[in-house]
């Protein structure tokens, strides 16, 4: 293979890593708007010095959507103390005291759902089939675990961290993606997220 192609395939892979990262935050930031009725929410990079695989909350939803060209696992970490005053109106409750630890869970994994599952609906527009798993909750003490070193060969693996930022609200997200055949999201490249239509009706498949 000649430098030229090798310089052309690292090209677009760099490529195909922006856009999926794109994608994801795009999602991000549109379903946590939609979630919370918090239009006020923005997606931004961390400016705090965490790196992937850091303690970043005291809770953790997780959910993994997956297909024959990709397989993304997004996480988002957060505090209940963070959540609960801005759900406790959605449930229809007086103050955040009233939350219950439950409902502010609940309310980690179903954004972790959402999510997710507007990704699904992107990739699919470009022909892309995916999975999409239950979301599950667990102790954000586990992240210590996860392995997020990256990696160009056999698979092209990579990590976006980013926080969703409300007044003193941090939620903090990271995105594991690997890519299994690049050539398959090539149709990814010239594809732009629009305006958010906030159609949650399709139907996925359930890993």
């Amino acid at each position: 293979m000649s430098q030229q192609m090798r310089s052309e395939i690292s090209e677009d892979s760099e490529l195909i890593k922006q856009k999926i990262s794109d994608l994801v935050r795009h999602a991000a930031e549109e379903r946590i708007r939609l979630h919370t009725q918090l239009d006020e929410f923005r997606i931004v990079d961390d400016d705090r010095g965490f790196v992937p695989g850091q303690v970043l909350g005291n809770q953790m939803a997780l959910i993994l959507v997956s297909g024959d060209a990709i397989r993304i696992t997004l996480k988002l970490h957060f505090s209940l103390s963070e959540i609960k005053p801005l759900i406790y109106a959605i449930y229809g409750l007086d103050s955040p005291n009233d939350v219950r630890d439950e409902q502010a869970i609940d309310f980690g994994k179903e954004l972790c759902n959402l999510i997710a599952g507007y990704v699904v609906q992107m990739l699919e527009e470009n022909g892309l089939p995916v999975g999409i798993s239950l979301p599950l909750c667990t102790r954000g003490f586990y992240e210590i675990f996860a392995d997020y070193r990256p990696l160009q060969k056999p698979i092209i693996k990579y990590c976006d961290l980013w926080r969703l930022q409300y007044g003193e609200t941090s939620i903090y997200g990271t995105a594991m993606v690997e890519v299994l055949n690049p050539a398959l999201l090539e149709p990814l490249l010239s594809y732009e997220t629009g305006s958010d239509d906030s159609d949650d009706s399709g139907e996925f498949d359930f890993l």
